[in-house]
């Protein structure tokens, strides 16, 4: 996707911690323009704030990825903002973890309206936008679970399947276009994810790691179309 010096108008869901915050930073250091997206409005208010010491306009909006009231009044209020999206990166996200059998049909359901349904939701709302203008560059924060399985992440290995294959799908849609669909999939990540759990994060990605990687792909020129980057972390 070539920036020359053009500002980006990028909206990023999940955008109040970890990966989305890292991301956030990542690009307003070049005065590109957010929407950050997220539920908890003081957090989000703390990351605008704290991003606008450095540089770039920031906006934020307070829902809920998974419901389409919340995404059509967003979208609203994203185009009133910014004028239309550039980049999207659907990074909200949540996992449950445990024997299948031990997994509630509360935490399948919550998984599947952030992690599948939220993704299609804000894809549906952007793509005629990017079509439109032949132009634009989707990113979802997907998993390496995406490509594997694992014991004990049935539920939330089965969503991020879904978007992977959601993504690869929406790829041959799109070609013949200036507008580009991507996933990144890490390894574990050192973010608020892990919080309270009895893990061991000294040897996980970093959000900083996954921001690099989003840039990379966000800035790639008009003769490159990144499918997917996978990252795994640098330490055994």
């Amino acid at each position: 996707m070539k920036t020359d010096q053009t500002k980006l108008r990028i909206v990023i869901t999940g955008g109040s911690s970890g990966i989305g915050e890292a991301i956030a930073f990542n690009m307003a250091k070049d005065g590109h323009k957010l929407y950050l997206i997220g539920r908890n409005q003081q957090k989000l208010l703390k990351v605008k704030e704290q991003i606008e010491k450095v540089s770039g306009e920031v906006h934020i909006g307070i829902g809920d990825v998974g419901d389409e009231n919340d995404g059509e009044r967003l979208l609203n209020d994203i185009i009133n903002e910014l004028g239309g999206v550039d980049v999207l990166v659907a990074n909200a996200g949540i996992g449950y973890f445990g024997n299948l059998e031990d997994l509630t049909l509360t935490q399948f359901d919550e998984q599947f309206n952030t992690n599948v349904r939220g993704v299609f939701i804000w894809l549906k709302q952007v793509l005629p936008l990017m079509k439109k203008k032949n132009k634009g560059q989707i990113i979802v924060t997907s998993s390496n679970l995406g490509l594997k399985t694992s014991s004990i992440a049935s539920f939330y290995s089965a969503t991020i399947h879904d978007v992977k294959a959601m993504v690869w799908c929406l790829r041959k849609e799109l070609k013949d276009t200036q507008v580009k669909a991507a996933t990144i999939n890490p390894g574990s990540v050192d973010t608020p994810w892990f919080d309270g759990k009895d893990v061991d994060r000294t040897k996980m990605l970093s959000s900083i790691d996954i921001a690099d990687a989003a840039r990379l792909i966000i800035l790639q020129k008009e003769t490159s179309n990144i499918d997917h980057i996978l990252l795994l972390p640098g330490k055994n």
